[in-house]
């Protein structure tokens, strides 16, 4: 490479404190209004992503189920094994893969920083800054540091990511000091790509309904008290105040004192209902969310019911997304890391790695074992070499004791 990358972090929070790069967040999500989240979602249109991306680390926070289901995609991907490959079987390959391997390894923290990149699968874009070390001829990349989305903002083509200054503009940054995941929940600009924006009127609509139920519940099972003011008496007088209050101390303190002509009258509260409007609007949000985050519901426990087949079906979803996150972070990784480090240390005529995730799907052992069952009693030859690395069965030694089958059985 004819450049090379900063040896110093660039994306550092500002140091007063109070600027654009703050670690401090600013969204007070209980008491957000309808109107002022569009406006955030509008303003992230036009290149201004902190508010949107401020208000989709509220939601995560305020929402337990939401942000199971994210962390249900992202551990997915972050659990798998992974491997670093060499292009081909030439020497040079071997050396770079070996290289790479060596080199990534000594990354501290490796798992958490895979996690946090895929959190660009609820907000379409996640940020990692690369702190190189280099010494006489080696760069190393001595760690990955998570970078907040709101940090960002974008250039006037809606892709292009700019980092955030306290002057109020985006100034870029060197692509060797950064690896930047991006996933696309649909197409179209950064700014409207993030798998949280398809949640948006879910959560808002589950947010008001909880704070709505938990208002109902404070005075669920009160008999709804009215104060009969005597005849004449005027509504701003020390008596008319003294009944308000009676009326008040019959649901804190079920006792009250009253003067005599006045009366207090308790009413039935059995009509109130039990607030099942409020569980049935938070269970048809939270289904909705969870179809956009998971593609289905069977897995996720929001369908009662449901046949053993199609909960197969619906599993073999989740996994289709998880293979293809798998792979789209494999990409990233494989162009942002891996080509770097082998550009810098060894030159740009070294075959390129390739980080492999193993998101294989696992075998269902016990169908496959009715298959070769079937299929070697009707008589197909089926190499006992395979039988055994299939099923992870080591095979027996020269004179080592195995099981046999019964003569009973």
């Amino acid at each position: 490479m004819s450049h090379k990358p900063k040896q110093q972090t660039i994306a550092e929070p500002s140091s007063s404190g109070f600027g654009v790069r703050t670690v401090v967040g600013h969204v007070d999500i209980d008491t957000i209004k309808p109107r002022r989240i569009k406006r955030m979602l509008v303003a992230a249109e036009s290149g201004d992503l902190s508010a949107q991306a401020e208000l989709f680390e509220r939601m995560e926070e305020k929402d337990a189920e939401l942000d199971a289901h994210l962390r249900t995609r992202k551990t997915g991907v972050a659990r798998l094994k992974f491997e670093i490959q060499p292009a081909d079987r030439s020497p040079r390959a071997q050396e770079a893969a070996k290289l790479c391997r060596g080199l990534v390894g000594e990354i501290p923290d490796l798992p958490q920083a895979i996690f946090d990149l895929l959190d660009a699968i609820p907000k379409g874009f996640s940020v990692q800054e690369i702190d190189w070390e280099t010494a006489a001829d080696r760069w190393h990349p001595r760690r990955l540091i998570w970078r907040p989305q709101r940090w960002f903002t974008t250039a006037d083509d809606g892709e292009t990511l700019l980092l955030c200054e306290d002057s109020g503009k985006g100034v870029e940054f060197p692509s060797l000091n950064f690896v930047i995941h991006r996933v696309k929940a649909r197409s179209g600009f950064c700014a409207r790509t993030g798998l949280l924006r398809s949640c948006v009127r879910a959560f808002v609509v589950r947010h008001l309904a909880w704070k709505d139920w938990m208002a109902f519940a404070e005075v669920y099972g009160m008999p709804p008290r009215i104060g009969w003011l005597r005849e004449e008496v005027p509504w701003d007088s020390d008596e008319a105040r003294e009944l308000w209050q009676a009326v008040r101390a019959l649901g804190m303190d079920a006792a009250a004192v009253v003067r005599e002509g006045n009366r207090i009258e308790m009413l039935d509260s059995r009509s109130a209902g039990e607030g099942t409007i409020f569980e049935r609007i938070l269970e048809r949000a939270g289904r909705e969310m969870t179809l956009a985050i998971l593609g289905q519901l069977l897995t996720s426990g929001g369908e009662k019911g449901g046949s053993y087949a199609l909960g197969h079906v619906h599993n073999q979803v989740r996994w289709d997304l998880i293979e293809a996150d798998a792979l789209a972070l494999a990409q990233t990784l494989t162009d942002q890391l891996i080509r770097p480090i082998v550009r810098l240390n060894l030159g740009g005529d070294y075959p390129l790695p390739r980080w492999h995730f193993d998101a294989e799907k696992p075998e269902d052992l016990s169908e496959l074992a009715a298959t070769v069952k079937t299929l070697s009693e009707a008589g197909l030859p089926i190499p006992t070499g395979w039988a055994y690395q299939k099923f992870g069965i080591p095979e027996p030694a020269e004179g080592e004791a195995v099981l046999v089958r019964s003569k009973e059985a």
